[in-house]
């Protein structure tokens, strides 16, 4: 870690700029005179980001399996169809782009702005608040996610979508947005689950209760080794992609995280953050006496379901990471429950996260920091 730290001031001050800057559009927005150019900042942050992955070269994880189907994409639909690795709706945009251009940046400049703008576009309708969610969303998930999961980032800005048209129960247009993250990530098939959440809230007992039994069923491993068991069960019978998956990664969960990653650390290290984040919660509905608007309430239920399935899953990083769909709400709703906060909690919570933002960034690019480190940009190749 000491040598990441190092690593990061010298040869990485690019993330740190970042850092600093999403933090202090998130100051400038409590303040009075300056929250009528809250949409400008949000809009700056997009548009830098968006370019900030897109013009990366050799950067982020899993860049030369990416590449090389750009590379190597023949433009039929046999070939098309049978492109195994990889979700059809990935594959047919990136033969739409190669249909125009065999440039590989203009592709991930292109597939960038596609999924950080539809982080945008749902910050900017249903967070009030977006600047402190574009300074989560950049620790906690852009290092992490957006910098080389070229395909998963649609479907995680689609899965927004998802919950807030089971909200709304609005049929139509969540099997849009569901449809759209499924043929991006077959993994995205979990968010059916939405439709079993509960749109009242959950009560604190009820959370902990939630929480305390998830931890202790994770830490036997019963879903790891039940998903493990279904993929076996079922292979016998299809060689559907998607038991084929489960199957791999029950038996090979250890060989596809970095040796850098300590998965008990690891879960340490986000039981202590999402607490921390759900208490700022809980202590906003105690204030409000319980009093919040109800899509509020149905984020706050995604979220803790999303920590419960996180839980679930103790000791295999790789199924953990599928909690990644619902914790993602996570960026919207500390915009909505900041709207419920005072200035002086505001001020408080805002010192936690300039320290929070810090170690989760250090966490984001620990796993492979050799990919991340330096930041090397297209312009400069």
């Amino acid at each position: 870690m000491i040598n990441l730290i190092s690593s990061l001031f010298s040869e990485g001050k690019i993330y740190l700029l970042f850092y600093l800057l999403f933090f202090f559009f998130a100051v400038l927005e409590i303040t009075r005179d300056l929250k009528q150019y809250k949409i400008c900042l949000a809009f700056i942050s997009f548009i830098l980001l968006a370019f900030f992955t897109g013009l990366r070269w050799e950067t982020g994880t899993d860049w030369l399996s990416y590449k090389e189907l750009f590379d190597t994409l023949e433009l039929n639909w046999t070939f098309l169809l049978n492109v195994y690795s990889f979700d059809l709706g990935y594959v047919i945009l990136n033969a739409i782009v190669r249909f125009f251009t065999i440039d590989y940046t203009i592709f991930l400049i292109i597939d960038s702005f596609i999924a950080v703008g539809i982080v945008y576009w749902f910050v900017k309708k249903y967070s009030p608040n977006p600047n402190i969610s574009f300074f989560v969303f950049y620790n906690a998930f852009f290092v992490a996610q957006f910098m080389g999961s070229n395909r998963r980032i649609i479907s995680l800005g689609a899965a927004l979508f998802v919950f807030y048209f089971v909200h709304q129960v609005n049929k139509k247009k969540y099997a849009y947005w569901q449809t759209l993250a499924f043929l991006f990530h077959r993994s995205s098939i979990l968010l059916l689950l939405t439709w079993f959440i509960p749109h009242k809230r959950l009560k604190s007992k009820q959370i902990y209760i939630i929480l305390i039994i998830c931890l202790v069923v994770g830490i036997l491993q019963i879903p790891f080794k039940a998903v493990g068991f279904i993929g076996e069960l079922f292979s016998a019978f299809s060689s559907n992609p998607i038991i084929e998956k489960m199957l791999y990664y029950s038996e090979n969960s250890d060989g596809v995280i970095s040796e850098n990653v300590n998965p008990v650390i690891l879960m340490t290290l986000s039981v202590i953050k999402r607490s921390v984040f759900i208490s700022f919660y809980l202590y906003i509905i105690k204030k409000n006496n319980g009093l919040l608007d109800s899509l509020s309430d149905y984020f706050f239920n995604v979220y803790i379901i999303g920590f419960a399935i996180y839980l679930l899953f103790n000791g295999s990083p790789i199924f953990q990471m599928l909690s990644t769909y619902f914790t993602f709400i996570e960026i919207v709703l500390i915009g909505r429950f900041w709207s419920y906060a005072t200035v002086k909690t505001k001020l408080f919570f805002l010192g936690v996260l300039l320290f929070y933002g810090f170690f989760q960034l250090l966490s984001s690019l620990n796993a492979y920091p050799e990919l991340y480190i330096p930041y090397k940009c297209y312009l400069n190749t």
